[in-house]
This record gives C-alpha cells, structure tokens and sequence, in this order.
C-alpha cells in the first residue's frame, strides 16, 4: 500500500492519532485539515475546455462538485430559477414562500445516508418566516435543495444555478475556456477519476472522522441523559420548541440502486470529558452534541459520498494502482451475519467492506 495509507491504519498519521484519542475534543481544526486533503476545488485544476479544437461543443470535464465546494466555502449567493421538489412539500407554521425562484447564501451541501442524493443547502430569501411571539415577519430560512436524485444521477427537477463569480473565479473559467457565452456545463457532478479515492488516505481519515464524531455526540447525549434524570433542565431559550412538520401532497414508492460503505477498526482511546453538574453543564453538553452533528459532521460526509458515487457509477469491484496486492473478497460475512460483503483488509486491525443494495423511497407523486 501507499505509505500515506499504511500511516493512517496503523494510526501512525497525525490526524488519525488525534481522531483516536477521545481526551482531544474534535476541533474545527481538525475538521477543516482533513477536508482540505479533499481537493475538490477548481484551483489547480487543468479542465478540458467547452469546446473542442475544431469548435465543437463538449462541455468541459470539470465536475459540478469541484465548482461548489468553493462556492460553499466562501458563502455565496446564488439562484436556483426553477426547482421542482422531488421530496413531498413541508409546510412549516408561521412561514411563506414568495415567488418562483429560490435565492440565497450557499451554507453547506448535503449528502443523503441512504442514497446517493445530493443536495445544495441555501439560506433561502425567498422565504418569509413570521416571529410567533412579536408576529414580527423576516426573511430566510435554511432549505436543501437536490442537485443529484435518489438514483445516483442528474435531478432534472432543476436546470441552473445563477451566480456572481469572484475575479479568481471569473479568471479561472476564462483561462481554461469553460463558459459558453454565459453558461458553464457540466458534464460530470463528481469527476469519474474520483472512485479511486476511496482507497486514499484522505477517504480513510474521513471514514473514521465521522465514526468519532458519531461516538463523541453520543457521548454528550448521554451526559443530557445523565443531567436530566437528575431534574436538571436547560434554561429557557436554548432548545427551540418542537414544532410537528406537515407534508403536502400524495407521494409514489420507487426503489433505486445504492452503494453502502462500512470501515472495520479498533477502539478508540481514552476518555470523554463529562460536564458539570448543572444547568451550564447540560447546556455545554446539548450544544456540542448538536454542533458535531449539525455543524462539522454535513461537509465530512458529503465529501466521503462522493467518493463513494463516484466508485458506485466508475469503479466497482477496481482497485487503485497503490493497493498493489490486495484484491476484494467476494461474499465475506460478519461472525453471526446475514449480509454479504465485498470486504478489503486494510490491516490486522482495519478493513473497508460495501455492498450493492436496492432501497425504498418515497417522492412526490406530482
């Protein structure tokens, strides 16, 4: 194997030594560290150009990902003209839609645990939203919006994204020719290359990235759990209120072909702080679990499903030239397990294992 990977499964890496190490809180350090390994940018990029050498259109080989990645990172606005929703529509109380399109600040993109559905996060301005204790009305309110369907491919329920490049950016596309007129098509939303990532160190980090932030969330609920059945309670105005979501609309039943990924590894070490035996202590506890989850975990996991679309529709059953000498072991089960597995020994402690399987879900009827 590569020496970066071999570093990250004996946990000889710096980042995978500090993931291990439950006495270190994940950082926003740690975080952004390992997701800049990513290099799912357009700097540095060399795209194919719009057209051919003979001026036919081609659309470049720059993936739609590699493009809004950046464009999440810096905060942009943006406009989706035309959205139809593929999920049913949810009606939230005290809150408006205004006009067709859909606009506002890029604050993350999001990947479904499921399926290999991808969608953009907007703070959208199009949405009114009414204060139910002033009866104050505000505009914007957070709302996902999919880019990728259920089934791993182009949403047709959109068909552009309008947005104001930086000079860089605007730089950049005219350098390597990529508009057309005033379009850029993509033909790709994650480069087909990408499926040997999945074999990198980078992956792996982020592989087990996730799995510590999900133990140390748990952790923290746990810690609510404890604090609350001592009739400790968080003070006012730190949880929202619970307020019941309401669907519109009838809904169909599909089932779509995925990929599911799963990454064998020893125990982590050490122990988790517990907080303070009082109010402030249940509050710390409700929002870092939160923040875990909410906050650093979204781009971690968009990041590792893409790699992992990308093996799904380029690369199943292939293996990268730096994994010289390890094949996958076809129908491998767990002790007592029922599911076969394509299963890849990564160490005496650490293995990679997916399978290919067909799930239900259900979309708008309309």
């Amino acid at each position: 194997m590569a020496e970066s990977v071999k570093d990250v499964v004996m946990f000889k890496n710096e980042y995978a030594a500090e993931i291990a190490d439950r006495n270190k809180p994940v950082s926003d350090e740690l975080v952004g560290a390992i997701l800049a390994q990513s290099v799912m940018s357009w700097e540095g990029r060399n795209p194919s150009p719009a057209l051919d050498p003979d001026g036919n259109f081609q659309a470049t080989d720059l993936d739609l990902f590699s493009f809004l990645v950046p464009l999440a990172m810096r905060g942009a606005v943006i406009e989706i003209p035309r959205y139809h929703n593929r999920r049913k529509i949810v009606v939230r109380q005290g809150e408006r839609k205004i006009g067709a399109n859909q606009f506002g600040k890029v604050t993350g993109l999001i990947s479904n645990k499921d399926v290999l559905s991808f969608s953009v996060r907007l703070f959208d301005m199009t949405i009114a939203k009414t204060d139910q204790a002033t009866g104050q009305e505000n505009l914007g309110a957070h709302r996902n919006y999919m880019i990728v369907d259920c089934d791993g491919f182009w949403y047709d329920g959109w068909d552009k994204i309008v947005f104001n490049p930086t000079a860089p950016e605007n730089a950049f596309l005219r350098e390597k020719d990529l508009w057309t007129g005033n379009t850029i098509y993509f033909k790709y939303y994650v480069h087909p290359n990408r499926w040997q990532s999945i074999f990198s160190a980078q992956h792996l980090l982020k592989l087990l990235l996730v799995e510590r932030m999900d133990e140390e969330a748990k952790f923290y609920k746990s810690e609510m759990k404890r604090l609350e059945e001592k009739r400790i309670s968080l003070p006012p105005g730190v949880k929202p209120d619970y307020q019941a979501l309401v669907y519109e609309g009838e809904t169909d039943e599909i089932r779509v072909n995925t990929i599911e990924f799963e990454i064998d590894r020893p125990e982590f070490f050490g122990n988790y702080k517990a907080v303070e035996n009082s109010q402030n202590g249940l509050a710390a506890a409700y929002e870092r679990q939160k923040y875990l989850i909410y906050s650093l975990k979204p781009a971690v996991r968009f990041a590792i499903r893409a790699n992992e679309a990308a093996y799904f529709r380029n690369g199943l059953e292939r293996m990268a030239p730096w994994m010289e000498g390890r094949d996958w072991v076809r129908g491998w089960r767990a002790p007592r397990g029922r599911v076969d597995w394509m299963f890849l020994r990564l160490s005496p402690d650490m293995a990679l294992r997916y399978r290919l399987k067909e799930v239900k879900q259900h979309i708008s009827a309309e």
